[in-house]
């Protein structure tokens, strides 16, 4: 249209109504906008088919590492010199490639999916300081998990069972590869005994003997997990309602055998940063309790970081609310601070688990061997969550794998003895988000900001299509007239 050939009627019409219009888009964008963001954002955060978070929950977006670092005991044949304290020399890192993928999944009407979790791994050489063939000495599993479930039984029992471990490939330790330790498994005399021997008292349930043997690309292995999908209440995204059918493990005392917390790998947003978050973590078939400590910077997010305290991995010691971890009647016997009985859940072989290097832990678990050095920068457990959205930014998820040698007259192999914490290895799951995943994260967060942005632009621009228009109607120039315009009008 041109404004030359309109009358002085049609341009106010122009200008007031543009004027108008925009104003009331302004309005209505700030006003309405925030919360259209917000439903636009939580609905892609939710696991349904479709959004973006259902895809990168089905199979991880990002490459995960788990490091793992071992301790080669280098003296175990001075155990018996009071003199002599047990030395360990940390080897690694061996570092894998570690896949997810969510399998035999099953959506409910109750906003759950039940799903099992296929875990695969892979040898990253270029990572690692080792290779999977160098030799590790260490405490042998198996005769001091006979030993420990033996150990309350009568004289003549024992005696029988000293018999066999004498015989049938009983040792204080062991030196295999690496390879062997982690997943392989290695071939052990004792193992195909007992298995051959098929007996209820002792229970071995496997033929090779490794820590995550059978573990590589199984798909039941760290069991049946079912989660709130978020559809119908967003704040309850990623919970834990059940593992394996129940919500129980049945290995505490409640509360703490209550399946409790997310699985680590979902958070819902608008997360308050001064609540402690859960991790079920299916290792010690138990939860974690992480506390907000500081933030962490990556791409332009900034993140909350939670991380395990003397708290988490307290028995009841200094934080009584975590006293159901621990067997009430044999209380006396509960590990000290920092350092958590798994026996019920590991096969009722006599594991614990600490963090690294004992960081935390009771002082006097550091002080009975060597070559101990915790330190809060290489041993922390924490992870790093984007509040608003509840992205993971990064993630270090460090825990450390012992096993308790004690004396027992009635055994030859721990007559003498002492009772120590053996350091078996810890091990490190890394992984850190992508500029990509950040890039949308950021867009998520700033969507609401962004319309507001706009929002405001346009009332800025209606303010100045409305100014103009009042200041035109007061000097009356809203008609460019010609010098004989004027005169006429003035006479």
């Amino acid at each position: 249209m041109c404004c030359k050939c309109c009358g002085e009627t049609q341009r106010k019409v122009w200008v007031f109504g543009l004027g108008s219009l925009f104003l009331v888009l302004g309005i209505l964008t700030v006003v309405f906008w925030p919360g259209i963001a917000d439903n636009l954002v939580e609905d892609g955060l939710t696991l349904k088919p479709g959004t973006d978070a259902y895809d990168s929950w089905l199979e991880a977006p990002i490459p995960i590492y788990l490091s793992f670092y071992m301790f080669n005991w280098t003296n175990p044949e001075e155990i018996r010199n009071p003199n002599v304290k047990p030395n360990f020399v940390e080897m690694g890192p061996y570092t894998f490639l570690e896949k997810h993928k969510k399998e035999n999944y099953t959506f409910y009407d109750n906003a759950t999916v039940a799903y099992y979790e296929r875990r695969t791994w892979f040898f990253d050489p270029e990572r690692s300081n080792g290779t999977l063939d160098d030799m590790v000495t260490a405490a042998h599993a198996i005769t001091a998990t006979v030993a420990d479930e033996m150990r309350n039984q009568r004289k003549i029992v024992k005696k029988i069972i000293n018999f066999m471990l004498n015989h049938e490939g009983g040792e204080l330790y062991v030196t295999k590869p690496v390879g062997e330790w982690v997943f392989d498994g290695y071939q052990d005399n004792i193992t195909d005994f007992l298995n051959l021997f098929n007996t209820s008292m002792i229970d071995i349930p496997y033929k090779r003997f490794g820590w995550l043997a059978d573990r590589n690309e199984s798909l039941t292995y760290d069991g049946l997990f079912t989660i709130h999908t978020g559809t119908d209440d967003i704040s309850n995204l990623g919970r834990l309602t059940h593992w394996n059918g129940k919500n129980e493990t049945g290995f505490y005392a409640e509360p703490c055998g209550v399946v409790n917390g997310t699985t680590g790998d979902l958070f819902p947003p608008k997360m308050n940063v001064n609540d402690e978050i859960t991790i079920f973590a299916t290792d010690a078939c138990r939860y974690l309790n992480l506390r907000p400590r500081g933030s962490y910077e990556n791409h332009g997010l900034t993140a909350t970081k939670w991380v395990g305290t003397e708290e988490t991995l307290d028995s009841g010691e200094n934080y009584p609310n975590q006293a159901c971890f621990c067997d009430p009647e044999r209380f006396d016997e509960c590990p000290k601070t920092g350092v958590v009985e798994c026996k019920a859940c590991r096969d009722k072989a006599p594991i614990y688990s600490s963090f690294p290097h004992f960081y935390l832990a009771d002082l006097s678990y550091v002080d009975a061997v060597t070559g101990m050095k915790p330190d809060k920068d290489k041993h922390e457990f924490f992870l790093a969550v984007e509040p608003i959205t509840g992205v993971p930014v990064q993630v270090h998820g460090r825990i450390q794998i012992n096993m308790m040698i004690e004396p027992d007259d009635d055994f030859d192999i721990y007559r003498g003895v002492p009772k120590v914490l053996m350091p078996m290895f810890w091990f490190d799951q890394y992984a850190e988000l992508s500029s990509e995943l950040a890039s949308k994260a950021k867009l998520a967060i700033n969507l609401s900001s962004y319309g507001i942005i706009f929002g405001y632009s346009l009332i800025a621009v209606a303010s100045v299509f409305l100014v103009t228009g009042i200041t035109l109607t007061v000097t009356k120039k809203w008609v460019r007239r010609t010098p004989e315009d004027e005169d006429m009008l003035t006479n």
